[in-house]
């Protein structure tokens, strides 16, 4: 891709990035975008189609960053007993989901996240989650940490359990994020963990 139109995809999301920031995903139009970003709206729905489009886009770069916050943890956190290692994994992924609801919501609108639900197990970050959740499962398991289980099928239902559309519906029904999070682990990952795990930690 020319450096020009590399150029100009960035001022487009940064743009967008900086108006979503000051006055909301949902009260910002793609004209505002164009506007505040001086060009035209013609150029603007060539790189980007609608409004969900840029915030994929946006929303993509976010997930980079924090599959590197939790390569970090992983890495620095080898000590830790399991159970408490996959509870904080699965806490930061919901309090990831939780920042940028108003993205979410903006995105379940769209006709792109059809064909991410239809692929979810294709996805960069479904693949990374689950192997990291697998991981975890087989070093509990070599630890005698474990409940008898499948590591393989186990990681899949739980990488697909914190869903964004879930966590929405459970925002919009009370629950705050640290609560849906400390619900998920004590109803999905402290069941895996033979009781002296649990004790231990």
């Amino acid at each position: 891709m020319p450096k020009e139109n590399d150029e100009l995809g960035q001022k487009i999301l940064d743009t967008a990035q900086a108006l979503f920031d000051q006055y909301g995903v949902e009260n910002v139009s793609m004209h505002q975008v164009a506007k505040t970003a001086c060009i035209g709206q013609a150029t603007l729905y060539r790189r980007y189609q609608s409004k969900s489009k840029i915030c994929f886009t946006l929303m993509e770069a976010k997930i980079d960053d924090f599959i590197e916050e939790l390569d970090r943890y992983l890495c620095d956190s080898g000590e830790e007993p399991t159970a408490h290692r996959l509870r904080t994994v699965m806490t930061r992924v919901i309090l990831h989901f939780n920042k940028d609801l108003e993205w979410l919501r903006v995105m379940l609108t769209s006709d792109r996240l059809e064909d991410t639900k239809n692929n979810l197990c294709e996805n960069p970050p479904f693949r990374y989650l689950r192997i990291q959740i697998k991981c975890l499962l087989e070093d509990a398991a070599e630890r005698g940490e474990l409940s008898p289980l499948d590591p393989h099928f186990t990681s899949v239902m739980l990488a697909s359990l914190p869903r964004a559309d879930i966590i929405l519906y459970l925002r919009d029904m009370g629950y705050d994020a640290q609560q849906i999070a400390e619900e998920y682990c004590r109803s999905f990952v402290d069941p895996l963990f033979v009781e002296r795990s649990s004790s231990a930690s």
